[in-house]
């Protein structure tokens, strides 16, 4: 008989996320994921899928002459293309002998899969986990709930290196079965089924009147790839602001096609 963590437990002995975990729940890459009651439980016996975490010595969160590789390679992919891309190239970016790169990655090959998997990680990491929406859901304002619960904030130290990783997957998109399955998996299903997932739990929880919840999540996810995209074709600081903004009064408007059931008092 089968012991059954929580995401969280699971999350801390793999050295993920917990919002990660969740994500692969939803995406059927836990075998023994179990859904009680609205949260996911994962057998303890369950074998790690995810390669490259904390948990493992070929850690996502690079430092030294990994980094320099890791970092001189998604420029070099950006700025020149992939196939127009050395080993070679990459270890003179990053100051170091050909010989070496080989230490720390298999292949040329072996580089792009670890940016395209750091992009997936730190995609889902960013956004609220369940239990941080459960409690925006119940408590929030309505803008905040659309404001806040959908929305993807990363640190400034990764936004840089997510912003570049996004032009290396869109050139990439009709050549790269990995690219594409980023760019259709990720950015557009998964992002949908988190917005409409998370309003049909608001349904639920008696919040929200009944809602089109698809085409509401649609609208979202499409604000979100509008700002993206325009912010990946200009993309100074001063952009990215603007783009908040202009962002942020969107999903005001948005937030007006929902009825708020319970609104939460003034503060």
């Amino acid at each position: 008989m089968f012991n059954f963590r929580t995401v969280e437990e699971t999350a801390a002995v793999w050295g993920v996320t917990p919002r990660y975990v969740q994500h692969l729940c939803q995406e059927g890459k836990i075998k023994s994921a179990v859904k009680r009651a609205g949260s996911w439980f994962i057998a303890d016996d369950e074998p790690n899928p995810v390669k490259n975490t904390k948990a493992d010595d070929n850690t996502l969160e690079f430092v030294g002459t990994k980094k320099k590789i890791f970092d001189n390679s998604i420029k070099l992919f950006v700025q020149k293309g992939y196939e127009n891309v050395s080993v070679k190239d990459i270890a003179a970016a990053a100051g170091i002998r050909q010989s070496a790169v080989y230490n720390h990655f298999k292949s040329k090959q072996d580089i792009l899969d670890t940016i395209f998997e750091f992009y997936r990680y730190y995609y889902i990491s960013y956004r609220p986990d369940q239990n941080e929406l459960e409690s925006l859901l119940k408590t929030g304002h309505l803008k905040d709930i659309i404001t806040k619960g959908f929305i993807y904030e990363f640190d400034e130290g990764i936004l840089g290196q997510m912003a570049s990783i996004t032009k290396l997957i869109m050139q990439r998109i009709t050549m790269d079965e990995s690219a594409t399955d980023i760019f259709r998996k990720l950015l557009m299903e998964e992002g949908i089924r988190f917005v409409e997932d998370g309003l049909n739990r608001a349904v639920e929880l008696r919040r929200l009147a009944e809602v089109d919840s698809h085409s509401m999540a649609v609208l979202i996810n499409c604000v979100r790839l509008y700002d993206l995209l325009c912010w990946l074709s200009n993309p100074p600081y001063e952009t990215f602001m603007k783009m908040k903004e202009d962002e942020q009064k969107l999903y005001g408007i948005l937030s007006t096609l929902l009825e708020d059931l319970n609104p939460p008092a003034n503060k």
